[in-house]
């Protein structure tokens, strides 16, 4: 599924499905590897065009991220889980059950755009792990995982990684048993500088090595398909 594609099937939930006035945005990296690396975000903020080259993005905020990617950078997809503008993430999630449908209905495409890409490493530069699945009360797109051992070590092994196992039927994921994702690795991080300006502390920053070493854990072979 392309940019294109996908930022229409956002417009038909909100501007025929559910008949709201929202601000939209969409980065994606058209370079994306399938069978590679996905960093995910929560959603986009500021204002201006629909869609974004994620390979483009450049500012305090995108910067660390790039670095962070090193020579996978320009192969390594990119998206948000939600294409909702807002600079601020708490005024994003829910709070009704309007936002509830709203925003499960977005979700499902996401999730299409996420299975076709199929990626071997997922890294969510965030802390609202309950989307994917890893609140057993609140299911959402519905994977289930299991905790793995990091090969990090010292304080960035903090980061859990888990691997994908399974997908259980949600709304969300239109009550499906399969997925594509089953065997994909998924490291849980955040963003290095919030909106807030919190930054993460240096000994505890995800760096390329540390990417890399990850990479090499999964699949040496794999790692060299990566730049």
């Amino acid at each position: 599924m392309d940019a294109k594609t996908l930022m229409d099937c956002y417009k038909n939930v909100v501007q025929k499905e559910e008949n709201i006035d929202a601000d939209l945005g969409l980065i994606t990296n058209p370079n994306a590897q399938k069978d590679g690396i996905l960093l995910v975000g929560m959603n986009p903020s500021g204002s201006g065009q629909e869609t974004y080259d994620y390979r483009l993005c450049r500012s305090d905020f995108w910067d660390p991220k790039h670095a962070m990617m090193g020579v996978y950078d320009e192969k390594c997809g990119y998206i948000d889980l939600l294409p909702v503008r807002n600079g601020r993430q708490v005024n994003v999630h829910l709070d009704n059950d309007v936002k509830n449908r709203y925003h499960g209905k977005l979700l499902a495409f996401t999730r299409d755009f996420i299975e076709d890409l199929c990626p071997r490493l997922i890294i969510f530069a965030n802390t609202s792990t309950y989307y994917w699945g890893l609140n057993m009360k609140d299911r959402w797109m519905g994977y289930s995982f299991e905790k793995l051992e990091s090969p990090l070590k010292d304080e960035r092994k903090r980061w859990p990684l888990y691997r994908i196992k399974g997908i259980d039927p949600t709304g969300v994921n239109r009550n499906t048993t399969k997925t594509n994702l089953v065997g994909t690795y998924f490291l849980q991080y955040r963003q290095h500088k919030d909106m807030r300006g919190n930054v993460v502390p240096k000994e505890r920053e995800l760096r390329f090595e540390d990417i890399q070493t990850i990479a090499k854990f999964i699949d040496p072979e794999w790692e060299k398909t990566l730049y």
